[in-house]
């Protein structure tokens, strides 16, 4: 990428550096200053830019990515996406940046400090705010291997709260990550493949915390069942931990006619390789419209299902929140 992006932080503000930087990024998709196509720099470069560690740059591609406006590819770079999100902030972000310039213009004509001008206006923005806008505020956390997007959304959809994602590849690197968003959460979510893990990591933290798991739709089973026996099927996911998880849930049903091959679109050298030598392949939600085009006649769609207890816990959880506001 040849333009330059004039990226700032600055560690005196009362918000995350990586706010700052993610917000910036999005000013600049809004306003045409990077349009899809364009590749950001690697998270190494951006970090020296900005005197930054290098996963913190990694953490707001990542929430970017979740957020439907960047593609990471191993190998291939993070690239801005030609996506609906990135044209709904383009068109809400032009009307923004007109008001915001004239109170930019207008409070500097009258001598008032711009930082403490829009950190007291985002806190009295705050007050102003009914109880109806109180939304349950969810911290989910998953590995980056699983499809963490299906939990993501079926949390969504179930509770209608506001979900933030954190990676277990990402906690282990920083504890300040964990404690800002514990901070801003009601509860954590995590599903039985770390529940373990995160129980551990979070043991001396008073916040409650709920596990829950996916379910494999009885159509697909049928249908693998009917697959000639020693045909090579593989089960890819956003990493091979994904795709071990969706060869072990068949495996589980009692379907053992099969070889099953896990794989992860993070690797794609890989990954390319294994889907010419596969008979079949099954893809979760995540990974299949990428994988279609690349071989269709070989690439199906691996439905996923939250389990019903898994369903009423989350109904119950936003039930309850409701009561207590």
């Amino acid at each position: 990428m040849n333009k330059e992006l004039l990226l700032k932080v600055d560690s005196a503000l009362n918000f995350s550096v990586n706010t700052q930087i993610k917000e910036q990024l999005k000013w600049l998709i809004g306003l045409g200053e990077i349009v899809p196509g364009d590749m950001l720099p690697s998270a190494n470069q951006m970090a020296d830019i900005l005197g930054l560690n290098r996963n913190t740059v990694n953490l707001v591609y990542t929430q970017l990515r979740d957020e439907g406006f960047f593609a990471m590819q191993k190998g291939r770079g993070t690239q801005v996406l030609d996506s609906s999100k990135v044209e709904v902030l383009k068109k809400g972000r032009q009307p923004m940046h007109q008001l915001v310039t004239r109170t930019i213009e207008e409070a500097a004509a009258q001598g008032i400090p711009l930082v403490d001008f829009f950190i007291s206006g985002l806190a009295y923005t705050l007050l102003q705010q009914s109880d109806a806008a109180v939304h349950l505020q969810i911290l989910f956390i998953e590995c980056k291997g699983h499809d963490h997007l299906f939990y993501r959304q079926e949390i969504e959809r179930v509770t209608k709260a506001e979900v933030k994602t954190i990676f277990l590849e990402d906690l282990a690197i920083t504890d300040s990550t964990m404690i800002e968003a514990l901070e801003s959460s009601n509860v954590i979510i995590t599903t039985l493949n770390h529940s373990a893990e995160v129980k551990k990591l979070f043991s001396r933290y008073e916040k409650k915390m709920y596990v829950i798991g996916a379910t494999t739709e009885m159509s697909l089973l049928l249908g693998i069942a009917r697959i000639k026996p020693e045909s090579h099927v593989g089960f890819v996911c956003l990493g091979k931990e994904g795709g071990q998880w969706m060869a072990n849930s068949i495996r589980d049903a009692g379907i053992t006619q099969i070889h099953s091959h896990a794989l992860g679109i993070d690797d794609r050298e890989k990954l390319l390789g294994g889907i010419k030598k596969l008979d079949k392949v099954y893809a979760s939600p995540a990974v299949f419209k990428e994988l279609k085009t690349i071989d269709p006649d070989k690439v199906e769609l691996y439905p996923m299902a939250l389990e019903k207890s898994s369903e009423n816990l989350l109904i119950d959880l936003s039930d309850d929140f409701m009561k207590q506001i």
